[in-house]
């Protein structure tokens, strides 16, 4: 049955999941970057995870509330135990930031792919658990979760051009 998934798979999902690959790939490395650059991984993980939220389960308060729960308890965790990420250095010369490499945006985004895959996966395969209460909470707490890691992260980094200590 796993090969069945896999094959009846749309080819363009295995491209977004190169495209992904590649972006978490860059993002091991050390490297310097802009504000803009800080932004642009949030800027478009949220809107797409926000979307996956709303295409799935429609308006639904209360995956809507599951995701802005999962966002929220992401903002808060980093922002108290994780303290992600670690290491990054403002150059005010160059008014970019020092970023050291880190696996941690590519396990988001693979979470964020699975999570809309597995979904797809359940739906075809068996279409009622879609509608299920803890299943609705699940997918969208994580989708929000993923998000707002991505969101405090680039938060903090932020931060650090004002000279405020992440």
């Amino acid at each position: 049955m796993a090969w069945a998934v896999l094959w009846n798979t749309p080819l363009w999902v295995w491209g977004v999941l190169a495209v992904l690959l590649a972006l978490g790939l860059v993002q091991a490395r050390n490297r310097k970057v802009s504000g803009l650059l800080i932004l642009l991984l949030p800027a478009t993980m949220i809107p797409l995870s926000l979307y996956g939220v709303a295409a799935s389960f429609g308006a639904s308060l209360a995956a809507l509330s599951a995701w802005a729960i999962g966002l929220g308890a992401a903002l808060t965790l980093n922002g108290r135990v994780f303290f992600g990420p670690r290491g990054v250095r403002y150059d005010a010369v160059d008014g970019r930031f020092k970023v050291p490499g880190s696996w941690v945006p590519l396990v988001l985004m693979l979470t964020i792919f699975s999570t809309r895959f597995a979904f797809a996966v359940m739906k075809a395969l068996n279409p009622s658990i879609v509608s299920a209460a803890t299943f609705v909470g699940s997918v969208s707490g994580i989708l929000g979760f993923s998000s707002g890691l991505f969101l405090s992260r680039a938060i903090r980094t932020l931060k650090l051009r004002r000279g405020v200590h992440a």
